[in-house]
Parts: C-alpha cells; structure tokens; sequence
C-alpha cells in the first residue's frame, strides 16, 4: 500500500501519507528517526512506484471522502530518492482535482541537484530538513551517506528558495546533547538568513527513535528560536478534533498505520476513528499475539509494529 493515515500531524492537520520509497531506504541514519536504522544508504534514484497501481489506491482513498489539509509525500525513506517524483505529484493532482495541497517532507540531502528541484516544482509546499549548519554536527546527528556535505545541503536549499514558487517551511529537530548549543544556533541563523524560508519551524523528537537520544531543555529550545529569528515557530501537540469513528477490522487498520510510524493512544484514536475502548481491547489483543509492543518515550507510552526485520 503506498497511503496511511489521515495522520495527526502537529503541523499540517490531517494529512494523508504518501509512502513511495522501501523501508529503510535512506541518504541519512538520522539519530532521532523513528522508523528505524537506515538498512540501504543510497543517492540513487529508482522508480519504486507501480504508477498504475498507485492511481487505483489514491482513487480508492478519495472516494471515502477522508478528513484532510494535505496530502504528504514522505513515508519510510527519503521520498527524493524516488526518480520521477513530479509524475507522483502530477498524478495525485490530477486525480484529485487539485482538491488538496500537495506536501514534500524531505532531508534536503539531494536539493543539491537540479533534477530532484524540478521534480519538486509542482508542490504546494516543502518541509525540507536543517538540522545542522557545522560538518561537525551534522556528521552526529544525520549521519549522512558518504559525499552528502552540509555546504551541499545549504546549497541546495538557496537554490530551491529561487526556483520553487510555493511555501518552504525548514525544519530543525533540535536534540539535546548534538545541536542545541548556542553556538550552532548562531550559525544556524546565518544559513536561515542565506535560504530565506517561509517559516522556520523547530521540532523535538517525542516519539521512540532507534538511538538512545534525549529531549532538549525548553528553556533552551525558546532560547534557539530567539536567536534564529525571524517567522519561527516551536511546533505545538497536534490539537485537532478526532475524526469520526469508523468501523471495519480494527486491527488491521492499527498494524497498517503502525507499519510507517510509531503512536500513543491519542494518535490513533484522532487518526483511526476508532473509540479508545475498542482500540484498547485490539491493542491488547495486538500485544499478545506479538504483532506490536509497547516502548516508553520521555514518559509517554508508544505503540510499535513488530513486523518488520529492522525494529526500533
């Protein structure tokens, strides 16, 4: 299946997800990822999509008329990697009607090409990542494949500001202990300053990732965003009403959404339409058949697919 959700998402609402790219395909092993650690570390770009296949999902998705802001091009691996992706965006448009903003959810690591800029020119909106603004830290908390540089990336990301005519939205997920010094905040202000984005948003890892990583001071974190300046934001919990409750297999549609990314008990009751006291009961049921566990993440509780080879 190439869609989840809608998700909650703390930035975009309801967004429906976009999956195009194998577990855990990837140009970074970010620390704080929560999908798991990057089995296949590539530049190279593949047509991984059945584009025939994919109209027929995206069409079956919309005609249940779902809850949604956008539909988001991210999934389990770094969506530009996927060669061709502005037939994906054309695809969803058209099938769409334009009825919904398309998003592209990206680390930045191939926005040094001019190829992955044109593919990406027909989206509505980029959330593309800046974690770091130092090799040093950037090393630490991307840990990028091999010839991917930070000056490559913030390249990348100035010509992308002059190309792409819709919104830009840089993200920084800021972890305690790699990029929340003062230091590296100054220097990421400097690149900010060079990108010119719509909004800078900083992002803190609350959900299970595979490394052992820890949440950044508060305090430190509105001190980071006083320093960048400009339009910034601290991304807030999503605060959206539940969508209705809907039937079908509980299960399934739990392990389906657990597949892409790790959830508390609020995610899926917002996400899934489910009452909290049948998704208690299939998660229990879940637990004890081994098909999911549960792991605590800075003293909340997460629910996480056991399926898959590569667990967090």
């Amino acid at each position: 299946m190439y869609f989840y959700g809608p998700v909650p998402s703390r930035r975009l609402g309801f967004s429906l997800g976009v999956d195009l790219i194998p577990k855990k395909v990837c140009s970074f092993d970010c620390v704080y990822c929560h999908v798991a650690r990057t089995t296949q570390k590539t530049a190279g770009q593949f047509s991984y999509v059945k584009l025939p296949q994919f109209t027929k999902e995206l069409k079956a998705t919309i005609a249940k008329k779902p809850q949604l802001d956008y539909i988001t091009i991210s999934g389990s691996g770094e969506p530009t990697l996927h060669k061709n992706l502005d037939k994906i965006i054309g695809i969803i448009k058209q099938t769409t009607k334009n009825r919904y903003p398309v998003c592209v959810i990206t680390n930045s690591s191939l926005l040094y090409r001019k190829s992955v800029r044109r593919a990406l020119r027909r989206a509505d909106l980029i959330i593309p990542s800046l974690d770091a603004a130092t090799p040093r830290v950037f090393e630490k908390i991307n840990r990028p494949l091999k010839g991917i540089t930070i000056d490559k990336i913030i390249n990348g990301l100035i010509r992308l500001r002059k190309e792409f005519k819709g919104k830009i939205w840089l993200e920084i997920m800021v972890v305690r202990g790699i990029n929340d010094t003062l230091d590296e905040a100054f220097r990421l202000r400097e690149a900010v300053a060079k990108i010119k984005p719509d909004k800078v948003q900083l992002n803190i890892p609350v959900r299970p990732a595979w490394a052992d990583i820890a949440l950044p001071d508060k305090e430190r974190v509105r001190e980071i965003a006083k320093i960048i300046g400009g339009n910034i934001e601290i991304i807030a919990r999503f605060n959206k009403k539940p969508r209705k409750q809907s039937g079908g297999d509980a299960a399934n549609v739990i392990i389906e959404f657990l597949k892409r990314r790790p959830a508390n008990l609020s995610d899926l009751e917002k996400t899934l339409g489910i009452s909290r006291l049948r998704l208690n009961r299939s998660l229990r049921d879940l637990i004890s058949r081994g098909k999911i566990k549960e792991k605590m993440a800075h003293g909340e509780k997460y629910f996480i697919f056991c399926g898959a080879k590569n667990k967090i």
